[in-house]
């Protein structure tokens, strides 16, 4: 008797246990729906203008990368924005072609004032490396396209004007943005780079847009390889597709 009651208390725990992760599991979905959509309402002033200053980039590991865009039937991923603490916020989804979410990977942001220095080395980068495909070349962009984009951005937030404008296509605010996983698995040949940074600027058009690059173990930029011959961390890809329009 006492042993069947001791059983019981066991499956009663372990079904406590059960719901509390699947409860658990719901709450962070849920967290993650509302960035979402605080971001589609947030109010784009001086507060988010001065929260958004200090931001460097946002960093996602490779390791946690590797593992998105080998996850089966990933062709894109997309990085999601969502809106707290004044903040953008940005994680990553692999999906498949019909828009599937397969996976994810939540950013960490770097925020330290001092790391903005770092992207001086991408004045001293040379031109676009010379990648295997045309399809990777289309998407490459030059260091020092890369760094204008990145301090036009910054100059806007200081003027703290149109920020809604440059951040909507035709008044609908930008949802995320789209890139082929490839372009991901290209960076990650790369064993230097342990993050990869997504910096926001604005392009040609000045629309918001993601610049990415692969960043060292201090999260630092490497100049650009001459050669091209291999992944190199000095290379920016660009040309993620804002939704809307995509």
């Amino acid at each position: 008797m006492k042993r069947t009651s001791l059983f019981g208390a066991a499956l009663i725990a372990l079904l406590m246990f059960s719901c509390q992760k699947e409860n658990s599991q719901e709450n962070s979905s849920v967290v993650s729906k509302v960035e979402q959509e605080n971001w589609q309402t947030a109010k784009l002033d001086a507060k988010f203008a001065t929260s958004q200053k200090q931001v460097t980039a946002y960093l996602f590991p490779t390791d946690a990368m590797a593992k998105l865009v080998e996850t089966p039937n990933v062709e894109f991923v997309q990085f999601v924005l969502g809106y707290s603490d004044n903040t953008l916020q940005i994680k990553v989804i692999g999906v498949d072609k019909g828009g599937k979410e397969l996976a994810s990977v939540d950013s960490e942001i770097l925020s330290e004032t001092s790391d903005i220095d770092k992207l001086s080395s991408l004045k001293t980068s040379t031109s676009k490396t010379i990648k295997e495909t045309t399809f990777l070349n289309d998407h490459l962009v030059s260091p020092d396209d890369a760094l204008d984009g990145i301090n036009a951005w910054q100059k806007k937030l200081n003027t703290v004007s149109d920020l809604d404008e440059v951040l909507s296509y035709e008044g609908a605010r930008f949802k995320h943005y789209t890139l082929e996983a490839a372009i991901v698995a290209d960076m990650l040949k790369n064993k230097k780079n342990v993050n990869i940074g997504l910096f926001l600027g604005l392009n040609p058009v000045g629309k918001v847009t993601t610049f990415l690059i692969g960043l060292d173990k201090n999260n630092s930029i490497k100049n650009a390889s001459i050669t091209g011959k291999e992944a190199d961390a000095g290379d920016v890809f660009d040309g993620a597709r804002p939704s809307p329009p995509y």
